[in-house]
């Protein structure tokens, strides 16, 4: 009864695509691993065997019908285990918690629709490490276990408690020797020696699979023979082959039953020490974390105001469309799709998708909000306006644009905004101007303004214009709301702050008050010659715009202008990387007098405002050199060991300074994967000194890796690599090209100085606003009587309050993931319930109150899978003079999901 139990389980990794396109991949799983393990099942009561992943059995489903039958059959003899069970096995650091959410909720619902089965084990084959709340992910969606391979930083035991940053913990297996382990037939007893040494309990787990690789027909025959040679002694184990859960809840049962004193592990599993995550992944094919990024956010804001349009408004909504996007970002978000980590040919769907999204996913959130603004606001007289929508939670400040067209019969001068909700004149910047060929009256403009916008909801401006007189010059061809070039000025003030640019190199340092926070905006051009996991090097630096680097090249200036307008200043900076100049010896010394062989042109342009303390980088890179790594950096006035980022539903402290184990032998020796201090940051970074009382929170959009190093951020925008793997190793040698990224990119990043540290700084408010940013829209009243939907105030409250605000949450911690309808839909179409999920950003117990615009019949707690959440001790009331809000208490990074109905009747 003492003796090891090996529990061998077979399985196959599922990558949907990688090495082979997504219809090769399906047609090798089907035809060569399924039939071959339905055969072996069907012929040999004792071999068993797991599925990953519902998009292989929805496909399954549809094009080999007899097939899915026979998975059902064993399914529900328990032979076969869907383990894991998502719609496809996500990057788990890179996409929002949303998307994580929704990989799990779309396989789950599906499994328990197709097989009614509930999956109770997490199967974590091949994703490149795991985000800090994880755990509580998992266990709020009804896993109870998680077997996993890759990210632990002490391998010393395979079996433990993973704990999450908000105190969740999960019962977990780390594979020691990857999910390859029993693959070998032959190696079966070493193979045990091995695990042995690190299992908790006498349950050892060793899967047998690797991916693509069929199942082995002997391997029944292979574990009787070993248990019938090793009857005779009592060091050896027995072996069974097993499925996930029945390893699971034997290694429990031991536990519970010997009383075993399990270790516990804390934070994210993202260390290279034990395993390889690819790091640099994260900046691989920069498009695609863009792109997705894009798709990821304009989704999201859909899905919100889709649910505010289904409460205002009966006659239309877009959840046809909401599935259509969903898909497709599950399928994305797979983790050799985002991480870029493929063959070239894999992606051309993906980039399908990206390029047109102005006229698919963004076109359908342009139509919601139109329809959304039909159904709330009543007839006026207001025959030109610009409605401005928040979609986060709480009140804004912020820089939009918007382009107004007018008809082509309409001669029209603009005089100003006006606020409809105080008759405030909003100061406005003539940003592009078209006019009419005959009468020179506008055609097309392209406004900027700073609009105070309330929470989730949306501000009305008037556009106020007069009629062109005959024979009278456009008055705006002469507006002093025109921005203006200007090349000479280098330094600039707003908000107290001090701003100055280097005209030679668009380096710029900010300072208050005699104080510097920071110097930078240096591009730095580095050798590159990694593949698509890893970025290597050799000589390091090629050339910054600083002048380190190499003597041969050179950076050299193009343009410097400066566009003052009455809100925005943009300061407008162009050069060129040239890999030759001469002389390029005694350069200090002598003047460029050459310059030749240009690979790299950049433009940055760099926007300060009126009333907001923050600068917007906009940075342009064209690229034809091979083989580079091209980073922006920043200096600080001051080091740490630590910092802070955004992660999935939280924030999360890594240490800096992790390049410089990457020198020690003794770490590299005793490393999988060598640190380089790479990480990827999920909206935001926050590096400050508490002491000193100073600090700069760095937000971006889809640049998410970056390193902290002594006092320098570093953000990586692009890695140019040609090769899958380099050495042969992670992957087939595979010429790549079109990850040499020899194409033009525009980054998007902005920088907030501030004082105290991330949470005085609201660092996650400036990553959600920043990636989440408002939408204006021009709209034309056509006179028509629009039709009211039992929004009872409407347009009354504009004259209250700074416009229509459909929810808002407080205090500032706590921040909205979605709002949503209700996964699977309602039979009864006259109640109208919403899904709304929030969690805490700042590791603080607080009272929480949310206010609707609705009044609210009843609120309950519910889990990820949107059930009903039996486990939680929390109460929720409802109150307000309306019955329109919400009170409860929410503990540290805690992800809570609430059903709600309303009385709209």
């Amino acid at each position: 009864m003492d003796k090891p139990i090996v529990h061998v389980v077979p399985h196959s990794h599922y990558d949907a695509i990688w090495i082979f396109s997504k219809e090769e991949n399906f047609d090798i799983n089907c035809n060569f691993i399924i039939k071959k393990a339905i055969e072996i099942l069907k012929r040999d009561n004792d071999f068993k065997f797991i599925i990953e992943q519902t998009y292989l059995l929805e496909n399954i489903e549809i094009s080999y019908p007899e097939l899915f039958a026979d998975i059902k059959r064993f399914v529900q003899e328990g032979r076969i285990e869907i383990a894991g069970g998502e719609y496809l096995m996500s990057d788990v650091m890179l996409p929002s918690g949303e998307v994580l959410i929704r990989e799990i909720l779309e396989g789950k619902n599906y499994v328990k629709e197709k097989f009614g089965k509930d999956i109770v084990v997490s199967w974590g084959a091949d994703e490149f490490g795991y985000n800090a709340q994880w755990p509580q992910i998992l266990k709020e969606s009804g896993y109870k276990y998680f077997a996993f391979r890759r990210g632990v930083s002490e391998p010393l035991i395979s079996e433990f408690y993973w704990k999450g940053i908000d105190g969740t913990s999960i019962l977990s297996h780390w594979m020691p020797l990857g999910y390859r382990a029993g693959l070998d037939l032959s190696l079966l007893h070493e193979t045990f020696e091995q695990l042995r040494r690190q299992s908790s309990t006498r349950h050892v787990l060793m899967p047998s699979g690797s991916g693509s690789t069929p199942p082995q027909p002997e391997l029944c025959d292979t574990i009787n023979n070993y248990n019938e040679s090793a009857k005779s002694t009592t060091e050896n184990p027995f072996m069974k082959i097993s499925t996930p859960s029945e390893f699971f809840m034997a290694l429990e049962r031991e536990i519970q039953e010997k009383n075993i004193c399990m270790s516990t592990k804390k934070g994210e599993m993202y260390s290279g020490k034990a395993s390889f995550v690819f790091p640099d992944s994260t900046s691989t094919r920069s498009w695609i974390k863009q792109g997705f990024k894009e798709y990821e956010t304009s989704l999201l804001l859909l899905e919100r105001w889709n649910t505010i349009l289904k409460l205002v408004s009966k006659n239309h909504d877009f959840n046809d469309d909401l599935k259509k996007y969903w898909k497709q970002a599950l399928f994305f978000a797979m983790h050799d799709s985002l991480p870029g980590t493929g063959i070239d040919a894999v992606y051309d769907e993906m980039r399908s998708a990206f390029e047109k999204i102005e006229n698919t996913l963004k076109k359908s959130l342009s139509e919601c909000l139109y329809e959304v603004a039909n159904a709330t606001l009543e007839q006026n007289n207001i025959k030109h306006s610009v409605l401005v929508f928040n979609s986060v939670s709480w009140e804004v400040k912020e820089w939009v644009e918007v382009t107004v067209d007018f008809q082509i019969d309409e001669a029209f001068e603009i005089m100003e905004l006006r606020a409809v909700t105080s008759n405030e004149i909003i100061d406005v910047e003539i940003l592009d101007l078209e006019l009419h060929e005959k009468d020179r009256g506008i055609k097309r403009v392209q406004l900027g303004f700073v609009a105070k916008l309330p929470p989730l909801g949306y501000s009305v401006y008037e556009i106020v214009y007069r009629k062109k007189e005959k024979g009278r010059n456009n008055a705006m061809e002469q507006s002093p709301l025109l921005a203006y070039p200007r090349s000479y000025e280098t330094r600039f003030n707003f908000d107290d702050f001090n701003l100055e640019i280097d005209a030679e190199t668009g380096i710029f340092t900010l300072m208050k008050a005699d104080r510097l926070y920071f110097i930078g905006n240096e591009i730095r051009i580095e050798e590159e010659l990694g593949d698509l996991y890893y970025h290597k090097d050799e000589t390091g630096i090629i050339k910054s715009e600083s002048g380190e680097g190499i003597p041969f090249g050179v950076f050299k200036k193009e343009k410097y202008t400066v566009l003052n307008g009455k809100i925005r200043t943009k300061i407008v900076f162009q050069n060129k990387y040239y890999a030759i100049r001469w002389p390029y010896r005694l350069n200090e010394k002598l003047p460029t007098i050459i310059y030749q062989h240009s690979f790299l042109t950049i433009r940055k342009e760099i926007s300060i405002y009126k009333g907001l303390s923050r600068i917007d980088c906009t940075t342009y890179v064209e690229n034809t050199h091979p083989h580079v790594r091209i980073r922006v950096k920043f200096d600080v006035p001051f080091k740490g060991y630590t910092y802070w980022t955004g992660t999935q539903f939280g924030a999360i402290q890594r240490p800096t300074n992790l390049f410089y184990l990457n020198k020690d032998p003794d770490v590299t020796k005793k490393w999988k994967e060598p640190p380089s201090g790479t990480f990827p940051a999920f909206e935001w970074i926050d590096f400050s000194n508490k002491d000193q009382n100073i600090g700069v929170t760095l937000t971006h959009f889809g640049i998410p890796s970056h390193e902290i190093r002594d006092n320098s951020i570093y953000l990586t925008l692009l890695r140019g690599v040609e090769t899958l793997s380099a050495d042969g190793t992670k992957g087939p040698c595979i010429a790549t090209p079109d990850a040499a990224e020899k194409r033009p990119y525009t980054f998007k990043y902005s920088l907030v100085p501030h004082t105290g540290d991330w949470r005085d700084a609201s660092s996650y408010r400036e990553g959600t606003v920043f990636n989440m940013k408002p939408i204006a829209i021009h709209r034309v009243n056509n006179g028509k009587q629009l039709k009211k939907s039992g929004l009872s105030n409407s347009i009354k409250d504009l004259e209250k309050s700074s416009g229509i605000s459909f929810m808002s949450i407080s205090p500032k911690n706590v921040l909205l993931s979605t709002l949503k309808l209700p996964h699977q839909e309602n039979q009864d179409k006259d109640i109208d319930v919403v899904i709304l999920r929030i969690y805490e950003s700042e590791g603080k117990t607080v009272n929480s109150n949310i206010r609707f615009h609705f009044p609210i019949k009843s609120a309950s707690f519910l889990n990820l899978m949107e059930e009903d959440n039996i486990d939680t001790k929390e109460k929720i009331s409802i109150g307000g003079p309306n019955n329109n809000t919400l009170d409860f208490i929410i503990h540290p990074f805690k992800i809570i999901t609430i059903r709600v109905v309303f009385d709209l009747k």
